[in-house]
C-alpha cells in the first residue's frame, strides 16, 4: 500500500472553536507573498528575496545559515494602521468569540503575575500590534486564490510500526490577540500522529495516535485506539479539537487551563511546597497528592487555550475535506531550509518568534518528532502486538533457561558452603589452628552470603516467569490492559464556571490592579509599622476573594490556625525559660512514675 493511500485512509477529522480565524493550507502562496530576510550578528538586517520574487524552489536553496546569524521570513510588511484595524474589527461578517475572563480561574497571585507578564510585552521582542489583522486579510486572499484545506504527510517505517505523520501549517499564530493567550506569531506548524502495526502483506491496524500539545511530551502525549477518550469517525479517522489561536491539539473538547512558571519564581516554588507540605502533614488542612501543582498553579500565568470543537470542522465526511500534500525526502523546501517560517521578534523567551519548519528547530537542529517519530511520543519501548507475544513467549524461554543454569549454580554454591562450614568445624575443634580457623570463617562468610544472593536471584527469576506467564495469556486473548495505564499527567478540560462567574469575573479583572496600588500608596504614605498595613491589607483581599468565591469558611479557619501558630510562637518566646521548667518537671515525674509501675510488676 502506498504512502498516500495511507495517510487518506487514517487522515483525522479536525475540530476548530468557533472564531477561529486560520486553517491549514498549502505553503505556496505563503512563500511567494514572504520575504526572506537575514539578521546579522549585529542585529542589522537584510532582505535576501523580495516579497513576490519567493517560492518553495527558491527557499530550499537557503540550506545554511551563517554562524550567528538568523534566516527567516516575513509575511506582513506593515501591521494595519489604526483606522485599517478599526474597520477590521468592524467587518460585518466578523465572528464572534465570548468566554468568561481566564484570570476568574486562577488566585490574585497569578493575577498579579499575569499583570507584570503582559509588562514584559513592553520591552520583549513581541509580534507588532495589527499583524494578526493584517495576516487574516491575506489569508482571505490566499484562500480565495487555492481554497483547499491541506495538511502536509509524511510516512516512516521503524521498529515494527508505520507511523503517520500529520503536519498542518498555519499562517499566522494569534492566540494572544485574539484569544487572550500567551503569545501571537507568523506561521504555525502542528502536528499529530498516527502509529499502525506493520503488518507485512496485511492491512496495516492503528495502534496509537499522538497530538502535539503545550508543555507535554513522550508518554503524556499518546493515546491507544481503543482508549474511550479518543474520539473517531468510522473508527478510522482519530477526532482533533484545535486551540483557538494556538492550534494545539486536544483530545477532548473542552477549555484548557495552560501556565507558564516563571524560572524567576522557582527557588520560591521549593520553599512554597516546604511549607505547604509541612502545614498538610502537621496540621492535617488537605493532602499532599497535588501539593507541587497546586504551589506551581499559585506561581504562573494563567492561559486558557480554547478547544471547543464548535466551529469549522475539517476531514472525511464533513463539509471541509483535506487535500493532502506528501512530503518525501525530495521535498527540498521541507529538507533545506533551515531559517524561521515567519517574523523573527528577538523575543529571549521564544514566545513571540516564529517557528522553524517542520523538520528542523529554531537553532537549525532536526526536531526529534522528525528524526525519531516513536521516541518522541515515548513508543520506542511499546512493542508492537504482532511482535509482543513471540516476543514474550521468547522472554519466557529465556527466564526458564535462566532458571535451571542458576539452580545447578545454586547446588554448586551449596555443596561449598557445606565444605567449608564442615572445615571449620574441624578446625574449631582445637586451637592449633585458630588463624586458619578464622580465615576460613570468612570464607564461609563470603560463600554463604553468595548463595543467598543466588537464591534470592532464583526467586526473582521465578517471580518474573510468573507475571511473565499471566501477562501472556491477557495478550494471547487480546486482552491489553488499561489504555491510560501509561499516562504520567492527565491534562482534563476545565469545569464549567458557575452561577457566580460575572461577579468572579469582575473581581478577577480589578483585584490584581487594585492590590498592586493599594501597596503603592501605603510606599508612598510610608506609615509607621508598615508591615502591619501590608498584613492589614493582604487579608482583607485574601477575604474578599474567598468570599467571592463562596470559600470564606475555609479562608477563616486557615486564618484562626495561622493566628493560633503565631500566638504559641509568641508565647513561647516570652515564656521560654517557664516552659523549659515544665518540660523538666513533666519529664522526671513521668521517668519516676514509669519506674514505680516496673517495680510493681515485679
Amino acid at each position: 500500500m502506498d504512502d498516500l493511500t495511507l495517510l487518506r485512509m487514517f487522515e483525522p477529522v479536525v475540530k476548530f472553536t468557533h472564531g477561529e480565524l486560520f486553517f491549514p493550507c498549502a505553503v505556496d502562496d505563503y512563500v511567494r507573498r514572504c520575504g526572506l530576510w537575514l539578521r546579522s550578528e549585529r542585529g542589522q538586517e537584510q532582505q535576501l528575496v523580495p516579497t513576490g520574487d519567493l517560492t518553495t524552489e527558491r527557499l530550499a536553496q537557503y540550506a545554511e545559515v551563517p554562524p550567528g546569524q538568523t534566516l527567516y521570513l516575513r509575511f506582513v510588511d506593515e501591521p494595519l494602521d489604526p483606522l485599517q484595524y478599526q474597520r477590521w474589527l468592524a467587518r460585518p461578517n466578523k465572528p464572534v468569540f465570548r468566554a468568561p475572563g481566564r484570570l476568574t480561574r486562577v488566585g490574585i497571585l497569578s493575577r498579579i503575575i499575569d499583570s507584570l507578564f503582559s509588562l514584559s510585552l513592553i520591552v520583549r521582542g513581541r509580534v507588532p500590534g495589527g499583524t494578526a489583522a493584517a495576516s487574516d486579510v491575506q489569508f482571505r486572499q490566499i484562500e480565495q486564490q487555492d481554497p483547499r484545506c491541506v495538511y502536509h504527510g509524511r510516512v516512516v517505517r521503524e521498529g515494527g510500526y508505520i507511523v503517520l505523520q500529520y503536519l498542518f501549517f498555519y499562517v499566522m499564530n494569534d492566540w494572544r490577540s485574539s484569544f487572550y493567550g500567551a503569545n501571537d506569531h507568523e506561521s504555525d506548524w502542528e502536528q499529530i500522529f498516527v502509529y499502525l502495526s506493520d503488518e507485512g502483506e496485511g492491512e496495516p491496524k492503528p495502534l496509537w495516535v499522538a497530538y502535539a500539545s503545550h508543555d507535554f511530551h513522550g508518554d503524556d502525549l499518546r493515546r491507544r485506539w481503543d482508549d474511550p477518550e479518543l474520539l473517531k469517525v468510522d473508527d478510522r479517522h482519530p477526532v482533533v479539537f484545535a486551540g483557538a489561536g494556538s492550534h494545539a491539539s486536544y483530545f477532548q473538547a473542552g477549555e484548557y487551563l495552560m501556565s507558564v512558571e516563571p524560572p524567576v519564581l522557582r527557588p520560591l516554588k521549593v520553599g512554597l511546597i516546604a511549607l505547604r507540605k509541612l502545614w498538610i502533614e502537621q496540621l492535617k488542612q488537605g493532602s499532599t497528592d497535588q501539593v507541587a501543582e497546586e504551589v506551581g498553579a499559585l506561581l504562573s500565568i494563567p492561559f486558557v487555550d480554547y478547544a471547543r470543537g464548535n466551529g469549522r470542522v475539517i476531514g472525511p465526511g464533513q463539509d471541509y475535506t483535506w487535500s493532502p500534500v506528501l512530503l518525501t525526502p525530495e521535498t527540498a523546501w521541507a529538507e533545506n531550509y533551515r531559517g524561521l517560517w515567519g517574523l523573527d521578534t528577538k523575543d529571549p523567551f521564544g514566545g513571540e518568534r516564529a517557528p522553524a519548519g517542520p523538520k528542523y528547530n529554531r537553532d537549525g537542529s532536526i526536531r526529534t518528532s522528525w528524526y525519531d517519530p516513536l521516541g518522541w511520543a515515548g513508543l520506542d519501548k511499546v512493542t508492537p502486538p504482532r511482535l509482543a507475544v513471540e516476543q514474550m513467549r521468547r522472554q519466557i524461554a529465556t527466564l526458564e533457561q535462566q532458571r535451571e543454569t542458576l539452580d545447578a549454580e545454586i547446588a554448586q554454591k551449596r555443596e561449598e558452603v557445606r565444605r567449608l562450614s564442615l572445615e571449620v568445624l574441624a578446625l574449631h575443634e582445637t586451637s592449633y589452628f585458630k588463624e586458619i580457623h578464622k580465615s576460613q570463617q570468612e570464607q564461609l562468610n563470603i560463600a554463604e552470603s553468595d548463595l543467598h544472593q543466588l537464591q534470592r536471584r532464583a526467586v526473582e527469576l521465578t517471580e518474573t516467569k510468573l507475571a511473565g506467564q499471566t501477562y501472556l495469556d491477557k495478550i494471547e486473548k487480546g486482552d491489553w490492559g488499561d489504555p491510560q495505564a501509561h499516562l504520567h499527567h492527565k491534562h482534563p478540560p476545565e469545569p464549567p464556571l458557575d452561577h457566580q462567574a460575572r461577579l468572579t469575573e469582575l473581581w478577577a479583572a480589578v483585584s490584581g490592579g487594585l492590590l498592586l496600588l493599594a501597596l503603592t500608596i501605603l510606599f508612598i504614605i510610608n506609615p509607621g509599622r508598615w508591615y502591619v498595613w501590608i498584613v492589614v491589607i493582604g487579608l482583607a483581599f485574601a477575604a474578599t476573594e474567598a468570599t467571592v468565591r463562596g470559600r470564606l469558611s475555609n479562608f477563616l479557619l486557615n486564618t484562626t490556625i495561622v493566628l493560633a501558630v503565631f500566638t504559641s510562637l509568641i508565647l513561647i518566646k516570652e515564656f521560654w525559660y517557664l516552659l523549659l521548667i515544665l518540660g523538666l518537671f513533666a519529664l522526671v515525674i513521668t521517668m519516676i512514675v514509669e519506674n514505680l509501675r516496673e517495680l510493681r510488676r515485679r
